[in-house]
């Protein structure tokens, strides 16, 4: 393709990036101006922590920035089960506004609500898929070693698919 060819191709997609934006559908125009190799890929926060931190949320984000790809936050929450219906459904708060607002910068956001280990339900969430750039692992300390074996095979398994898998813990803030 010729370089005058491939400026004017660049040219359209931004227009109708712009059309799109212009009536709201601002997930689609993203669409249109992600080009590279890793455009419909996904970097996976997975957290089992009652709230995530903002730093968390901002180092995948940045992450993400520098490989190309978008994030989804897999959030496994541990709720009484009379609560659990009404509070993943994100309409309900305090999850709708925490879901707008991650929407508004695109990214997809998935509430779980499971009394197992995290490692097993990121396993089951993400290893028939292919669109997983990386694994971040923003997590509470297991004490079992039902836990730590489950991470263990957790590990093994992105690392056969070449899934790279990161252990976050971010900074402790001293007062």
């Amino acid at each position: 393709m010729s370089a005058l060819t491939t400026m004017f191709k660049k040219l359209e997609e931004a227009m109708t990036a712009a059309t799109f934006a212009e009536a709201g559908e601002f997930e689609t125009a993203r669409q249109f101006l992600k080009t590279n190799k890793n455009a419909h890929k996904r970097v996976l926060l997975g957290t089992d922590k009652p709230e995530i931190e903002p730093r968390t949320i901002s180092y995948a984000m940045h992450l993400c920035q520098r490989l190309g790809g978008g994030l989804e936050i897999f959030h496994m929450l541990q709720l009484p089960e009379n609560e659990t219906a009404s509070l993943l459904t994100l309409e309900q708060e305090p999850l709708a506004s925490f879901n707008l607002g991650l929407q508004e910068k695109g990214v997809v956001y998935q509430p779980v609500n499971s009394p197992g280990c995290l490692a097993d339900e990121v396993l089951r969430h993400a290893g028939p898929r292919r669109d997983i750039l990386c694994v971040v692992f923003d997590a509470l300390e297991p004490d079992g070693a039902i836990c730590r074996k489950a991470k263990e095979n957790m590990i093994a398994k992105f690392q056969a698919l070449h899934c790279p898998v990161v252990m976050y813990a971010g900074a402790s803030v001293r007062a």
